[in-house]
């Protein structure tokens, strides 16, 4: 039976400044809305016509402008524990704001940190993104909001609209744009991450330029699986490598060599993206868990390979205030 990707995800909550009050934005079932405007649809048509433009507006359009945008998956988290640092200023030949990792546990100051890492997401922003470092924590960094001052009511998003101002205006606008998607936080990130591989995967509506985008789907997925594979199975994420599944099934998996020098190889359908590795199921009772098979919320229904070499079993996952735990479907029914 084919699921929809998001199915999943549980739904999601936040609260942003609205000219001079705090609105809520909630996600659900692969949407976002704003819980305090009623008439969306209507404020977006006016707002394409010249008129006032509302924060909350600015946020629905934006997150509608970049569900099928590559450069989420270059920007956004890589594990369910990245540090996010977002800054405005020049960073490494960055002169136009940049966005970068850094480990919590590090010792060394983390805006430095995180200046070194930019340069390395320049490179991966252009190139189609680079492969997963060390666990992370996801945070913003201190500042943004004055950044990004002097935009007017309009707000930070609406810049990037505007047809007078010159190519590097536009494409600044654009990335603030981005910007003020990431700072609502780890489960939007998430979720706007899994709305971008869902729009290119099977049936999604970019799936048919799938080919000419293959490098950057093929960086997106790998930069998600290596720390997955590094939790699982302690192999180091320099040594993952996985391509995009084609077809039916959920694709394949091996692990070869040993010791330090173990390396995994695997091809994943990008849904895997979408309703797996967003839902923070990626790893889960030491299996790592492949697809979604069905869902009866808070209960997930899911096929986990338990070590290498092995066939996935299936797993009835349970979501707690805790985390996720799971047992198999067979030792469920035994009970």
């Amino acid at each position: 039976m084919t699921r929809d990707w998001w199915e999943s995800l549980p739904p999601a909550q936040a609260e942003v400044s609205c000219g001079d009050k705090k609105h809520r934005l909630r996600w659900e079932r692969g949407k976002l809305t704003a819980l305090d405007h009623p008439d969306t649809e209507e404020e977006l048509v006016l707002a394409a016509l010249g008129g006032d433009r509302s924060e909350c507006m600015d946020l629905i359009e934006a997150w509608g402008s970049r569900s099928d945008d590559l450069e989420v998956l270059a920007a956004g988290p890589r594990d369910t524990a990245d540090e996010l640092a977002i800054g405005t200023g020049p960073a490494d030949g960055l002169s136009s704001g940049w966005v970068a990792y850094a480990p919590l546990s590090a010792r060394r100051s983390r805006l430095a940190q995180a200046r070194r890492q930019a340069a390395l997401l320049a490179q991966a922003m252009g190139s189609a993104g680079a492969r997963s470092q060390a666990r992370r924590r996801t945070t913003v960094r201190s500042g943004f909001s004055a950044g990004f001052a002097g935009t007017g009511r309009a707000g930070l998003l609406a810049g990037g609209r505007n047809p007078a101002r010159s190519e590097a205006e536009r494409a600044w606008a654009r990335r603030k744009e981005l910007f003020g998607l990431l700072v609502l936080g780890p489960p939007f990130q998430r979720r706007l991450s899994a709305t971008v591989a869902a729009a290119w995967a099977d049936g999604g509506s970019r799936a048919a330029g799938r080919d000419a985008a293959r490098p950057a789907l093929t960086a997106a997925l790998t930069g998600r699986l290596a720390p997955a594979a590094r939790d699982w199975l302690g192999i180091d994420p320099n040594l993952v490598d996985a391509t995009v599944h084609e077809g039916d099934g959920w694709g394949r998996l091996s692990v070869t060599g040993r010791g330090p020098g173990r390396r995994l190889s695997a091809a994943f359908p990008l849904t895997w993206l979408a309703s797996v590795w967003a839902g923070g199921l990626a790893v889960t009772a030491g299996h790592l868990v492949v697809t979604v098979t069905d869902v009866s919320w808070p209960e997930v229904a899911v096929l986990a390979v338990p070590e290498p070499g092995t066939e996935p079993v299936p797993l009835t996952v349970t979501s707690t205030a805790t985390g996720w735990i799971a047992k198999r479907a067979e030792q469920r029914a035994e009970q």
